[in-house]
């Protein structure tokens, strides 16, 4: 009996330090060849993320809060730590999943099982000392606050053309992204005012920063991504 509790015993801890040697194995999102770094700052990390049909990503860490802003609509399958997240759905363009790593470090792996490109920003808060402050969120016309967490604040901005300039003012590092439509940034500290075209491009904004946006030729959709 005592030799059966003893070989239980050992497979047990053997399952369990091969699990964690699986995790501590994986690569950085910044080595994993789908991780395009795009954005690197004291507040923020940012990757653009690309998927083809049939792909999957190798396992990869992430170890900040990280804020994950749809653009392509593939269709996903998702471990984390070597568990399904959920059954392979759509992705929906202008959705913002945020997840919290900051301490609690995680391994991930995504297949794309659908039959078009998926596409998405990973913005990450790199602040690891967990003293994150919540400001109360600011509202402007067209402006509201989509999720609201301990590393982020996300504004979901619907934008319409006889609005013209809305000026908004953040305390903290702001990404802004288009979904839909154009819109033109005014510029800050007397800069050439920035026109996106195309779902996915961004601009990224210093912390006290004012800047005004307006809908261009239609209406516009923003996310506006801050990072505390």
């Amino acid at each position: 009996m005592g030799r059966l509790i003893i070989s239980i015993g050992v497979s047990v801890l053997c399952t369990a330090v091969s699990g964690l040697s699986a995790q501590s194995a994986a690569s950085p999102a910044g080595n994993e060849p789908h991780h395009k770094r795009v954005l690197y700052t004291n507040d923020a990390r940012m990757f653009d993320v690309t998927i083809p049909p049939g792909e999957a990503t190798a396992d990869h860490a992430h170890e900040y809060d990280m804020a994950t802003l749809m653009i392509g609509e593939g269709t996903l399958r998702i471990t984390r730590n070597g568990q399904d997240v959920a059954a392979a759905v759509p992705s929906v363009r202008g959705s913002v999943i945020i997840a919290e790593h900051t301490g609690a470090p995680a391994t991930y792996r995504v297949q794309n099982t659908g039959t078009t490109d998926y596409h998405a920003l990973e913005i990450e808060n790199v602040r690891d000392d967990g003293k994150w402050v919540t400001p109360m969120p600011w509202t402007v016309e067209g402006t509201s606050v989509l999720q609201q967490t301990r590393a982020f604040t996300v504004y979901d901005e619907h934008l319409k053309p006889d609005m013209g300039d809305v000026r908004h003012t953040h305390t903290w590092s702001t990404i802004a992204i288009l979904v839909d439509g154009t819109f033109e940034n005014g510029g800050i500290g007397g800069e050439e005012p920035v026109r996106l075209r195309r779902p996915g491009q961004w601009i990224s904004l210093p912390r006290a920063a004012s800047h005004t946006v307006s809908a261009v030729g239609g209406d516009a959709h923003i996310i506006e991504i801050e990072v505390r």
